[in-house]
């Protein structure tokens, strides 16, 4: 009988693992993996959760109890979105429990004590006036209703195509600047046509003498797919990389004239990248799944691989950046939620030479901009200017 039940065990602890297996390995390829995946809802993207709890003329107070992903516990400068108006807001004043309260910079419109609002880090500053993109008074959008670096802000620009292994792909390309071109590579499951980053950042960079190349590549709506018809983090879509700067080569004279002894690339400034994407996958796993235990993870990994074909570790470039003597500025927030600044704290620990990290306390994925805006166009600049 104790045998019986020994084996039933074994077979019962069995039918868990392979179910376990079974569905963490397909949260890891539907999320992660498969371009197709359009649930992004239930990724992380927290909408419409935080509620005023009071609002004056100086200072909102926010209820963030249900915002898990969001920015209202972040220093920084955010946009507060309601039905009928908005907020910029800075400082955090307080934090009480599940409220804290945060100095008003700007308010349009009206908003209302109880009001479910969401938040945005997509922010421009013109003339002292800030404006949060998708609202009434800044949709941001063109007549044909897409969104293009004139729309955004208000930068000119032609729409071109690269062609690369897989055939052509599209791209934004600004239109002044002769000190050379910076190219946007936009992050997980975006698009060229919403890189909002880069196209909030496209005049800032003009104003420094550069033009902005905002790329699209394999994977991207509208774009030519990996023939593995999944994302691979690097390990396919360098060539599209590739022959982004192979187009500017070969059709921005001012680069070549500015640069006709230099390397290929004179530098790279990252945010908050994904070095090594199994290590985001743990990251986002154990928010998500909090019971899991840490010795599951490796389980999950060899599961996913077998199942799906992929080999994270050629998923991994942490090595090949510490090796590399090409100049890096690289921007990362420690709170966040997205991709571990433990990545980028390994590249600053290891690497030695043409290495800048801006580290930055209390803030989130890909808002660096909002911590500190004048003193993230300081470090751009001074590293742009280390270059030539």
């Amino acid at each position: 009988m104790v045998k019986k039940l020994g084996f039933l065990l074994i077979i019962l602890i069995f039918i868990a693992l392979g179910g376990g297996g079974w569905f963490f390995s397909g949260v890891t390829y539907e999320v992660g993996l498969n371009p197709e995946f359009e649930n992004t809802a239930e990724v992380g993207v927290a909408e419409d959760r935080v509620v005023i709890e009071d609002i004056s003329e100086k200072t909102i107070s926010l209820n963030v109890q249900e915002e898990m992903w969001g920015v209202m516990l972040e220093d920084g400068i955010y946009g507060v979105l309601g039905e009928n108006g908005s907020a910029v807001v800075s400082s955090i004043i307080s934090l009480e429990g599940d409220v804290i309260t945060r100095e008003i910079l700007q308010i349009n419109g009206e908003l209302e004590i109880g009001e479910r609002v969401s938040s945005s880090s997509l922010l421009k500053i013109e003339n002292g006036k800030y404006s949060i993109l998708g609202t009434n008074d800044y949709e941001g959008i063109d007549e044909s209703g897409k969104y293009t670096p004139k729309s955004v802000s208000n930068t000119d620009y032609e729409y071109i195509e690269y062609e690369s292994d897989l055939g052509m792909f599209p791209a934004y390309l600004t239109s002044k600047g002769e000190t050379g071109v910076v190219i946007f590579v936009h992050g997980f499951r975006g698009a060229f046509e919403r890189d909002f980053t880069a196209m909030l950042r496209a005049p800032d960079f003009e104003n420094l003498g550069y033009r902005s190349m905002i790329i699209s590549y394999r994977n991207d709506a509208n774009a030519p797919k990996d023939p593995s018809g999944l994302y691979q983090y690097g390990v396919t879509e360098w060539i599209d990389l590739d022959n982004a700067i192979k187009y500017v080569e070969q059709n921005i004279t001012s680069w070549l004239q500015n640069n006709p002894d230099s390397d290929r690339v004179d530098g790279i400034i990252f945010e908050a990248p994904v070095i090594s994407f199994w290590e985001s996958v743990e990251v986002n796993g154990k928010a998500r799944y909090p019971f899991l235990p840490e010795l599951f993870f490796p389980y999950i990994k060899l599961f996913t691989e077998i199942r799906y074909g992929v080999d994270f570790d050629t998923m991994d470039f942490r090595d090949a950046l510490v090796k590399s003597e090409v100049p890096v500025l690289l921007f990362h927030g420690d709170d966040d939620e997205w991709v571990p600044v433990d990545m980028s704290d390994y590249i600053a620990d290891n690497r030695r030479t043409n290495f800048t990290y801006i580290r930055m306390s209390n803030v989130g994925h890909v808002t660096s901009w909002n911590a500190d805006p004048v003193r993230y166009i300081f470090e751009i600049e001074k590293f742009l200017e280390s270059l030539n």
